[in-house]
């Protein structure tokens, strides 16, 4: 447990770090975005976590509350605070951002049709599928599929736009933890069908309260691209070996842990 803490706390610190040098380089909103988003969503939790612990999170009241404060908290502190960093409003920025290109409308709708099509997988497995009749190999390959359409997520936009790549990923992975949030303190009326479909998902390596499997993957591809903020500026990219930099995650974990996993349940032997 102390290494977990120790390991988050490092990478918490490098990415705040790297974050205030490139706001204070570029004034980059979409770098800026993710010292917020992360400041917030570890803010909320321990919000969250403190409150819940001496009230029941299950009844309408309570969800209403957690969903009243989320706003409050959001406009009234982290979304000025953005755009105190940012030095314009933040959603005039982001309309201008998001139809700056053709290319970025593209993705968008590419990565909603992706959007779409996983949580029809999603679905489709738990009308399938029951957690009584789940094997271990069979999960392997459920997983695998999301670690695919990853894949098929991320190289679109580190391709051909690696700072709306950059800004998706910050808001996939608040959308992500909220959500989690809202699993674990079985907040109405998503709480307890989040609970229904993840239960999927895992497996005797998962243990604990909290789902990370999916946050856990975001990460592992995002990371290469957070922590070098500078590659999704066009006029301080990486060159050489160095612009491999941001390819790595969907390499290592994408890749490498796909066909890893896919090879070794398939082709593997239990002695």
């Amino acid at each position: 447990a102390l290494l977990v803490l120790g390991a988050i706390s490092f990478v918490l610190n490098q990415l705040i770090k790297r974050s205030l040098n490139a706001v204070d380089d570029q004034g980059e909103p979409a770098v800026s975005l993710l010292l917020v988003a992360v400041i917030a969503v570890v803010l909320l939790g321990i919000f969250f976590a403190a409150l819940f612990f001496f009230m029941d999170s299950r009844t309408r009241t309570s969800s209403l509350f957690f969903y009243l404060m989320t706003i409050v908290l959001g406009f009234g502190i982290f979304v000025p605070w953005w755009q105190a960093l940012i030095r314009t409003h933040p959603l005039l920025w982001l309309i201008h951002f998001l139809f700056q290109t053709q290319t970025r409308l593209y993705l968008l709708v590419y990565w909603t049709l992706l959007a779409v099509a996983a949580c029809v997988a999603v679905f489709y497995e738990n009308a399938r599928c029951s957690s009584e009749s789940k094997n271990q190999q069979t999960l392997t390959m459920i997983r695998k599929y999301f670690h695919v359409i990853v894949v098929a997520t991320y190289m679109p936009g580190l391709l051909y736009d690696q700072q709306l790549l950059y800004m998706a990923a910050v808001v996939c992975m608040a959308v992500f933890i909220f959500l989690e949030y809202i699993r674990y303190f079985c907040i109405w009326p998503l709480g307890q069908t989040l609970r229904h479909l993840l239960a999927l998902f895992l497996d005797e390596r998962d243990s604990g309260p909290l789902i990370l499997t999916h946050i856990y993957l975001l990460l592992g591809m995002s990371f290469s691209v957070w922590l070098f903020p500078r590659s999704c500026i066009s006029s301080r990219a990486l060159s050489g070996t160095g612009a491999l930099v941001p390819y790595s995650g969907v390499l290592a974990v994408g890749v490498g842990d796909t066909v890893a996993s896919v090879c070794g349940s398939t082709l593997g032997e239990i002695r």
